[in-house]
């Protein structure tokens, strides 16, 4: 019987000396660099044969329940037209000297520290559905030399790759490809799916995956701690604080906060709305500039507020005018990790609460400001998804189902990961799929230094909107921002 420390301690041996396995029926294969297979080594494979294969035919290590999101991801994403809308796609560029080699080891070390990142999704006979931890299997990294073909080839491989969605039931494995387009000059295409990334996830994982690289250029161990819980701890603790009790008073919280609030504001749009959704979509994106982001979390400040507050009562004066409504429900994007070891967690723990901005036309900005910052504590203070908010008013007669989906907004106060890939330059990008899971979703993100000021973007319908129309909602939210938060006007 192979020990699990034993055996972890001969995949490391094998992976700094770049061998690599794969299992082939009942036969183990294996490619190694010349002269490093020796007797010695080819004795420890063949004795501990039976476990190898067992973890590179992807064995089941571990089952547990699924979390509250990923349960609700799972039930949306059968329904959806577009299921790649939740594919998480990053494009990483890197110039200088590639170690192609080490990549690849950091994409498997990667991998094997979170659950999240190797997992299946499978229902019982009941329907109900369970998580499967996969066994840790090496990656192959698949590299694509484009340096000879055509410029727009990079850029057609990443959006299939973006575009392609994810199988759940084979598992969340990330999807990697490596494009040579230059002599020193490289795209990483990494697709993660949105049941095991959010925003914060995402930064974590990228942060990892460089100082995993670092370590495998060097030959030296990665400083990185073990991570304080797996996505099946997180979904176990979820069902250990089941309270029904506060279950109840909470959805209580949300009927009266919602009474005789209209759900769904009705924007113009380009071209009428279809009976049945196609989930086609773009995302346009914008640059925030310094003295903007300066001039809203000088403004939040002077407030006692946070710069959501600012901004989310910003976009609902947006809305309300655009529309005409006179409150505006928004569904707001809440990492909801509520306890230290979730820090490390690597699984998407986001979920969507609702958040009524009221009256945005009709009181001063500083009001809607304060009125707003009010109405997101009191949300976090009932975390329940609006989603099933909604289903709960409906099925007890206290409301009436909106006939399109909630406005998005997603601000995200911590920047972007700040990747640095040992020897190389690096840029990280987003690459969105041609999806929608609404109708707009408006995102902020706080760029890595403050002088760089948001990045701005928004998600949206193609079945209502053109790109130009798009374009210029987004760029009138920013301007709003400016506008509103302007130093000689709030003085």
């Amino acid at each position: 019987m192979t020990g699990a420390g034993e055996l972890d301690d001969l995949l490391g041996r094998l992976r700094v000396l770049d061998v690599r396995l794969a299992a082939a029926g009942d036969k183990l294969r294996y490619d190694a660099p010349r002269g490093v297979l020796s007797p010695e080594l080819l004795a420890e494979l063949k004795r501990h044969k039976p476990t190898l294969l067992s973890r590179l035919a992807g064995a089941v290590v571990d089952e547990a329940p699924v979390s509250a999101q990923q349960e609700a991801m799972l039930t949306t994403v059968t329904h959806l037209p577009r299921p790649a809308v939740f594919n998480v796609g990053t494009r990483i560029w890197l110039t200088g000297r590639l170690d192609t080699p080490a990549l690849g080891r950091a994409i498997t070390e990667l991998v094997a520290r979170h659950v999240g990142l190797r997992c299946r999704f499978v229902r019982d006979g009941a329907g109900r559905w369970s998580q499967q931890a996969l066994a840790p299997v090496p990656f192959t990294l698949p590299v694509d030399d484009l340096r000879d073909g055509p410029a727009e080839r990079a850029e057609e491989i990443c959006l299939e790759l973006a575009n392609t969605p994810f199988n759940l039931g084979r598992g969340t494995m990330p999807v990697c490809r490596l494009l040579r387009v230059g002599t020193r000059r490289w795209a990483l295409m990494l697709v993660t799916h949105h049941i095991s990334t959010d925003g914060w996830s995402l930064s974590l994982t990228l942060r990892e995956l460089a100082a995993l690289y670092g370590a495998a250029v060097t030959g030296t161990a990665p400083q990185l701690e073990a991570p304080g819980a797996q996505s099946t701890d997180y979904a176990r603790w979820q069902r250990e604080q089941a309270d029904a009790g506060l279950d109840a008073r909470q959805l209580e919280f949300w009927r009266q906060h919602l009474e005789g609030v209209l759900l769904a504001a009705d924007l113009p749009t380009d071209r009428p709305r279809p009976s049945r959704a196609s989930g086609a979509g773009d995302t346009v994106r914008l640059e925030v500039p310094h003295p903007t982001r300066a001039a809203v979390e000088s403004f939040a400040q002077s407030l006692g507020v946070t710069p959501f507050a600012v901004t989310a009562a910003a976009l609902g004066r947006l809305l309300a005018r655009l529309s005409g409504a006179p409150d505006v429900v928004l569904r707001m994007s809440y990492a909801n990790r509520e306890r230290r070891e979730f820090e490390s967690l690597v699984s998407c723990t986001r979920i969507g609460v609702g958040l009524v901005v009221r009256a945005p036309m009709r009181v001063p900005f500083t009001t809607l400001v304060k009125q707003t910052c009010a109405a997101s504590l009191a949300a976090l203070d009932n975390p329940v998804s609006i989603d099933r908010v909604v289903y709960e008013l409906c099925a007890t007669g206290r409301g009436a189902e909106p006939d399109r989906p909630l406005i998005g907004f997603a601000f995200q106060n911590l920047p972007g990961p700040e990747v640095a890939f040992t020897g190389l330059a690096t840029r990280v990008e987003n690459v969105a799929a041609a999806a929608s899971r609404a109708d707009l979703t408006f995102g902020l993100v706080s760029a890595d230094a403050p002088a760089r000021g948001y990045q701005a973007w928004l998600e949206y319908t193609t079945d209502l909107w053109e790109p130009a129309t798009a374009t210029r909602l987004l760029r009138e939210y920013v301007d709003s921002l400016a506008e509103l938060c302007d130093p000689a006007r709030v003085a």
